[in-house]
């Protein structure tokens, strides 16, 4: 009778052993995991759909903030699940498409107690060309973006910008950069994503026209461009990437696309 009790305690403590691990199995459970590389203009309206898709869904997303050329090239090399960037793609930047996520204007912005408060396309066109200082304004210098930046390919496009920038145009790698920097200056002008304006800078109009989420709607703002997800051409997403692609280009994810003052598509 001893002899049975023991094996039946025996039997016991090897079936709650078992329980226990696949517990701790089930714990321990890696996560699907989805990699988004690119504009830093982009970055983070993406990020705040990421945060919001996971709250839902059994996924970690990797949203890396870099360039809208870096995000491209990323995807060319198999190197994220898809990218971002804050311009249409060139017809040489083969293997890859682009599809709009929503639009965003390109705003210009100085310093909190600079009195400008107005620019004109033309005056602006020259100060980053040849470093003329705005007329009848204390903007003597300029701060752009460097080469791989989507916000500088569309900037530059929609002031015919075609020969670069004058050597005293200050080019920096990212959005944030460009803000602190106009925040250290009271002389400056400098563009960044509509999306990612904050209050610690002030934005300028263009011609007379406010950079506002109604003029770019309505076309009147000159500075606008779309922000795109770029994909690999003939490639085939994972199932947990295709679901938070098919998620951010629906018209579920808009609620928080606008609420983060993007333009959307819908």
């Amino acid at each position: 009778m001893k002899k049975l009790t023991k094996i039946l305690m025996s039997a016991l403590c090897i079936a709650a052993i078992g329980s226990s691990m696949a517990a701790l199995g089930g714990c321990g459970s890696k996560k699907e995991s989805i990699t988004v590389s690119g504009s830093s203009s982009v970055t983070p309206i993406m990020e705040k759909l990421a945060a919001e898709y996971e709250k839902t869904h059994d996924v970690r997303i990797t949203v890396n903030m870099s360039s809208s050329g870096a995000g491209i090239s990323d995807t060319q090399n198999g190197l994220n699940d898809f990218g971002m960037s804050s311009r249409e793609l060139k017809s040489s930047e083969t293997g890859v498409k682009g599809y709009t996520l929503c639009m965003d204007g390109i705003a210009l912005i100085v310093n909190k107690d600079c009195s400008v408060t107005d620019v004109s396309k033309t005056d602006v066109k020259a100060l980053y060309e040849s470093g003329t200082a705005i007329p009848d304004t204390t903007i003597t210098a300029a701060i752009g973006r460097d080469a791989s930046s989507g916000t500088r390919t569309a900037f530059d496009e929609l002031l015919k910008i075609e020969n670069g920038y004058a050597t005293s145009v200050a080019t920096l790698a990212e959005t944030g950069n460009v803000i602190e920097a106009i925040q250290g200056s009271t002389n400056s002008i400098g563009y960044i994503s509509y999306g990612s304006l904050q209050s610690t800078v002030k934005a300028v109009s263009l011609d007379g026209v406010a950079c506002t989420t109604e003029n770019i709607m309505n076309n009147t703002y000159a500075l606008q461009r779309p922000f795109v997800i770029v994909l690999k051409e003939n490639g085939t997403l994972s199932a947990a990437a295709q679901g938070f692609y098919d998620y951010i280009m629906s018209a579920e994810a808009q609620t928080v696309i606008t609420g983060a003052g993007y333009i959307s598509v819908k």
